[in-house]
């Protein structure tokens, strides 16, 4: 049930980061939502189901978007890999760290993206400047928004968790 809600979920966040927030003056220029919960994933879930749920959305992401295709997967990849990875060394569920993890996410993310574009056309000086830009705002909105839309999304997943277990409970009753 919990890696159904996450797909769920994730497809909901999708649908509402390329249709609803795109056209909002505030929300223009904000990360990729999905992040927060691959690091969710990350931090909080098992890595089989984890797995299951970062494809699907990093193949979701890769439709959608116009980039070339495989950037978000390998981006969701990469990302869920290397959160899993410091969790042997660091206390990632920490209020000092948590803000950075997120960032972190979106620079991987606009690294890829940014190679891509580069790639394509090396002798574009203004994908250099407009990058950095877009960058540096989608660092900012990270600090700040991702421990929020974290708490948000754990808060979300124990409700489920919450209801599912009285379920279980009445089902077993009667």
């Amino acid at each position: 049930m919990t890696c159904f809600f996450h797909i769920i979920f994730g497809l909901a966040i999708l649908v509402l980061q390329t249709t609803i927030l795109p056209d909002t003056a505030i929300f223009s220029s904000c990360y990729d939502l999905l992040i927060v919960q691959v690091v969710y994933l990350g931090l909080h879930q098992k890595v089989r189901e984890s797995i299951i749920v970062i494809v699907l959305l990093g193949i979701a992401a890769d439709s959608l978007s116009g980039g070339p295709y495989g950037v978000y997967l390998t981006t969701y990849f990469w990302l869920f890999i290397s959160v899993r990875w410091a969790l042997v060394y660091l206390r990632l569920s920490n209020t000092i760290i948590l803000p950075f993890v997120v960032a972190y996410g979106v620079l991987i993310e606009n690294l890829l993206q940014f190679t891509g574009a580069f790639a394509l056309d090396p002798s574009n000086g203004t994908i250099v400047q407009m990058s950095l830009h877009i960058l540096t705002t989608q660092l900012l909105w990270a600090i700040f928004t991702g421990p929020i839309f974290l708490r948000l999304l754990s808060l979300l997943h124990g409700k489920l968790q919450k209801m599912m277990r009285r379920m279980v409970m009445v089902g077993t009753r009667g």
